[in-house]
């Protein structure tokens, strides 16, 4: 399935087949780790061979480049998210529901923007772009909050760069718990939530609009359930391939010839063996001389 924030790209780089690759890599990332993204698992995942992904990219190195385009090309959305109309308060509102919307639209790709220096922790230079996008986006944030605040719409008495923090960091912490619960709940109805929240903590005066209490009790039912939702559990694809490993280790073991005692642990062995009794001796002597005769 093709994520929806491609589908509305006009501008899309990539064939409906290399975007397959790519969403099956960011699916293996996603659900066993960056390291998990060998080229069997991820032809695997997107139901070709190996050599079929050579005819869309150079190898493991190149879809990694791929997915990183993948990531400026989402990423890009969230800094043109701040150039909207409006200014201060108004700006930065417009500017996190449509950052949530770029995310809730990404799926498995939403993964790879919020754990980037993670997924690229290989390709130095690509983390170095990592941390110049996070500190753009930061600094953009801190822009409409110093706007806001010269306008008397947000308060002075907060020191801007921790709203900003809090504000995007509970935005990703959010994002991180939808991604591990597999899509469990509306990332954008959550967020929603929380941004009123956080503008009746930020803003100077309160919003014109009363919240309903039942609209409130829905909202922090909304998001106490995020916290308990379970993780996604792998694909039955993952699990096949799981069980077929332990199954081939187990095989292997199997197979193996018993392993050969040493000489010294014999012979311990036999010291610590117990020694027959002088009647047992006795018995065994008298046996023995009936047998001669």
């Amino acid at each position: 399935m093709t994520p929806e924030i491609i589908l509305t790209d006009s501008n899309w780089p990539y064939t409906k087949a290399k975007t397959a690759v790519l969403s099956a890599a960011a699916a293996v990332i996603r659900e066993e780790g960056p390291r998990a993204a060998t080229l069997k698992n991820i032809a695997s995942r997107a139901g070709i061979t190996e050599p079929a992904i050579f005819r869309h990219f150079d190898g493991v190195d190149g879809l990694f480049g791929g997915l990183f385009t993948v990531f400026e090309r989402i990423y890009q959305r969230f800094d043109e998210a701040y150039r909207s109309d409006g200014k201060g308060l108004a700006r930065l509102r417009a500017a996190i529901h449509s950052i949530v919307d770029s995310l809730a639209s990404s799926h498995d790709f939403a993964y790879i923007l919020i754990h980037g220096r993670q997924v690229f922790r290989e390709y130095p230079e690509l983390r170095d772009k990592i941390s110049e996008y996070n500190a753009k986006d930061q600094k953009s944030a801190m822009n409409c909050i110093e706007e806001g605040v010269k306008m008397g719409e947000i308060r002075s008495d907060v020191d801007p760069s921790s709203i900003a923090i809090s504000l995007i960091g509970g935005i990703y912490m959010i994002a991180i718990l939808w991604i591990e619960s597999g899509y469990a709940f509306d990332l954008r109805q959550v967020c929603l939530d929380r941004w009123e929240d956080v503008e009746r903590l930020i803003a100077t005066k309160p919003s014109s609009r009363a919240r309903d209490p039942k609209e409130a009790a829905a909202a922090k039912a909304r998001f106490a359930a995020i916290f308990s939702a379970k993780p996604a559990r792998a694909s039955k694809a993952s699990k096949t391939s799981r069980a077929a490993k332990s199954a081939k280790a187990g095989a292997g073991k199997q197979g193996k010839p018993a392993k050969r005692v040493p000489a010294r642990a014999a012979k311990a062995a036999k010291a610590a063996a117990p020694k027959p009794s002088a009647s047992r001796k006795a018995s065994a002597k008298a046996a023995a001389a009936k047998k001669k005769k």
